[in-house]
């Protein structure tokens, strides 16, 4: 697989030129306990092949040691990415964004990592595995869901505010000392003024307590795959893209879940890419012939065509494509 990874990413730096700026590579460090997410060692020879390359992530938008930049990268590194600088591009606590104008049927604004503005020239490395809510996560979840800032990722999921778990709720007013428009009063419990709030869910990055919910199921699943689309054009938008997806350890959901998973099937191999769509239709096509049936619609009973297909139609690319071996 390094063998395999070193080609492609030559490739790549030929591509782009081997620019002296930093070239973002987009990856997924996999949640606490996670073993089966990309592993650093095929990734080896970035550091030998770009004159300045960063891994490049937002903090996530539930309770874990990704949801601050912190422990984030704490976490990045006990994973063992830590031979190149890590960018947590929304910042401490996820809430440094920018909003990228697209005309799209969901998104007007789409509320990206501020710091995705560094970098011109970007490769997402992509661990091609299930997603309970896009049915798999491949190259465009990990750039489209992935590179949203806190705020953008609610939207995503819910658009709609955070909820409060009274139960868990201590009162302690974190939220409301940091709700940068005051929609939280604090009596016997948190309440969030819908009303006022603007969704950027910050109050979800500093509940101590995990009392601070977000409304899964708020949004239809179609919505939120098109979302994704939408995020992906937003951040294609002054920037070129690389895409390698990794079709090993194929595991039912996605490096978000912690905890060891059980892989699915045999490896297949590495695929690389300049359309999101293409390689994503390709994996998906190699996955289930070698499954022997669609293991992502099995396992999460999602059409998760639906994405490519919106995907496509907004110009991300194209579901056609043809497999050259190397």
């Amino acid at each position: 697989m390094r063998k395999t990874a070193d080609e492609f990413l030559s490739r790549i730096a030929g591509e782009y030129g081997n620019p002296d700026d930093p070239v973002g590579i987009k990856v997924h460090f996999g949640d606490e306990g996670n073993v089966t997410h990309l592993s650093p060692e095929w990734l080896k020879g970035l550091p030998s092949i770009f004159k300045h390359p960063v891994f490049i992530e937002c903090n996530v938008l539930y309770k874990s040691k990704r949801s601050k930049r912190e422990t984030h990268i704490a976490l990045a590194k006990e994973h063992g990415f830590g031979f190149l600088p890590i960018d947590i591009l929304d910042g401490a606590v996820g809430d440094n964004k920018i909003e990228v104008e697209i005309d799209t049927k969901n998104t007007k604004r789409a509320k990206l990592g501020a710091g995705i503005s560094k970098y011109k020239k970007c490769i997402a490395i992509t661990h091609f595995k299930g997603h309970m809510a896009a049915g798999f996560g491949g190259a465009l979840k990990n750039i489209g869901m992935g590179l949203g800032s806190r705020a953008g990722k609610l939207d995503m999921h819910a658009s709609v505010s955070p909820r409060v778990n009274t139960k868990a709720c201590i009162a302690c007013s974190a939220c409301a000392k940091d709700c940068p428009v005051k929609a939280i009063s604090v009596g016997e419990f948190a309440i969030i003024d819908s009303k006022k709030c603007i969704g950027c869910a910050h109050c979800i990055g500093v509940c101590p307590t995990g009392a601070m919910t977000i409304p899964w199921g708020a949004s239809p699943v179609e919505r939120l795959m098109e979302k994704i689309a939408e995020y992906s054009l937003a951040l294609s938008k002054g920037r070129e893209w690389r895409f390698i997806n990794f079709l090993t350890n194929i595991t039912p959901e996605c490096d978000c879940m912690a905890g060891k998973q059980v892989p699915m099937m045999k490896d297949i191999g590495v695929l690389y890419s300049s359309d999101p769509v293409a390689i994503d239709q390709a994996s998906a096509d190699l996955a289930i012939e070698q499954y022997g049936k669609d293991p992502f619609k099995e396992h999460h009973k999602i059409n998760w065509e639906h994405t490519l297909k919106y995907a496509e139609e907004i110009g991300l690319g194209s579901r056609k494509y043809e497999l050259v071996k190397v």
